[in-house]
């Protein structure tokens, strides 16, 4: 069964193609490529689609919305983006998926979706691999973070940044201060192979749900609790079901920006000083995306404290069991994963 997973994530995206979603926004956008400069009565000489699933609400939405103000900003109007955020072109997978093939030119997705194409950045998904916040940043934004970006050129996409979505806590019913706890639990994760796996390893009954029925599946019981960073806990108002934030950060999320890398190749060739834009603003913005993103998480804490819920720290010697708990999962990942790839990721800490 484990390995039946992992098949399922590697071939998700390219053999559930959703024709329906492609036509639908063929019909309502008009896709008549924007791979050339001046469409007649444009001002701006490049006109292209940018979209994401997260909402305002959720504090990864201001990585992309920084993109598209400073990528029109520092080219004086010349480049224009059609900005879709909220999911209104469908799911990540869905827009992944629809990337791939040239539909839309820029997405933004969590890390965990792309794995669906490159089975490499399951290592990103690998729970207990970062120290803290600046060794995560660190190798996200290091060479490491780089060779996998550029690594995605082989499924005919450009990967142009990752952006820091910190850490993933359990909340749930009750508190979660050791692997005894999870016993029985049914925690919803992500349609991950490797969340499930951990998770299952941490204790709990993972249970793979969308982010659109986790706040029923939580209210009504059919999930006992969720894994996920403060932000969403309060923003997506799921402290409304239940009151405990276990700070097990078990693992450490992000968003990576990603382009068609036929449609930049064309950029390159016809105007390279915009291509020159879309390269380097998605890191130029990283200062900034940071500061706001930290800024969210404070207050997210203080809003768990007022809408009474409790922040609930655990033992250092429990946080080393659940860590003993999951290295099964990186046997079961070494190919995909390589070991030496998480020993150099692990060594960045000691840098």
């Amino acid at each position: 069964m484990k390995h039946s997973l992992t098949q399922i994530g590697r071939i998700l995206i390219m053999r559930r193609k959703n024709f329906y979603i492609i036509a639908a926004i063929m019909l309502l956008f008009g896709i008549s490529s924007c791979r050339n400069s001046g469409t007649g009565k444009q001002d701006a000489e490049l006109v292209f689609r940018m979209a994401l699933q997260p909402n305002e609400a959720n504090k990864v939405w201001e990585a992309a919305n920084l993109v598209k103000q400073e990528l029109e900003r520092r080219s004086n109007g010349r480049i224009r983006v059609m900005f879709y955020p909220s999911g209104v072109l469908g799911n990540e997978q869905q827009l992944l998926e629809t990337c791939y093939l040239g539909i839309i030119e820029m997405v933004q997705v969590t890390s965990s979706v792309v794995t669906t194409l490159d089975p490499t950045f399951d290592t990103f998904d690998m729970p207990f691999l970062f120290l803290d916040e600046e060794h995560h940043q660190k190798v996200l934004n290091g060479d490491i973070g780089t060779e996998l970006l550029n690594g995605l050129n082989k499924n005919k996409l450009q990967g142009l940044a990752f952006y820091s979505c910190g850490f993933r806590s359990i909340y749930a019913n009750k508190p979660v201060t050791s692997p005894e706890d999870l016993s029985g639990m049914k925690i919803r994760v992500m349609e991950s192979p490797v969340m499930i796996e951990s998770l299952i390893r941490m204790g709990a009954s993972a249970t793979p749900l969308s982010a659109s029925e986790v706040f029923t599946a939580l209210k009504t019981g059919v999930v006992d609790g969720a894994e996920n960073n403060p932000n969403v806990f309060v923003a997506a108002a799921h402290i409304e079901a239940v009151k405990y934030y276990s700070l097990t950060r078990h693992f450490a999320n992000q968003h990576v920006l990603v382009v068609n890398k036929e449609w930049l190749d064309i950029v390159k060739e016809n105007q390279p000083d915009l291509h020159e834009l879309l390269i380097t603003v998605p890191r130029d913005i990283m200062q900034e995306y940071n500061k706001r993103w930290n800024e969210a998480i404070d207050i997210a804490f203080q809003d768990m404290t007022d809408q009474g819920g409790t922040i609930v720290e655990i033992e250092k010697e429990n946080i080393l069991r659940f860590i003993e708990n999951v290295q099964p999962v990186y046997d079961m990942k070494k190919e995909t994963v390589p070991p030496e790839l998480v020993e150099r990721i692990r060594k960045e800490a000691e840098l």
